[in-house]
């Protein structure tokens, strides 16, 4: 692998993961393609193609999970009683 090469690779690899980090830290928000390509200047289908390429799932099905996730904690956290 080239230098550039490299240096795309862990840009990529950065931008995923800031991207990653503002999913989580904003899982209650509306979080969409759009808004979260806007958020970060960048085309939302490259985006798309980008986030896919280097977790192997779309963003859909990253922030659903990360939901899914979410809610499962916080059922084990704060069970609902019964009278």
């Amino acid at each position: 692998m080239k230098y550039t090469q490299v240096k795309i690779y862990m840009d990529r690899k950065k931008l995923v993961d800031q991207i990653i980090d503002h999913i989580i830290q904003h899982l209650d928000d509306d979080l969409s393609l759009d808004s979260i390509s806007a958020q970060f200047y960048i085309s939302k289908y490259h985006f798309s193609r980008i986030f896919k390429e280097e977790t192997g799932e779309s963003i859909y099905a990253f922030i659903k999970r990360c939901k899914i996730d979410q809610s499962a904690i916080d059922m084990k956290l704060n069970p609902i009683k019964e009278s």
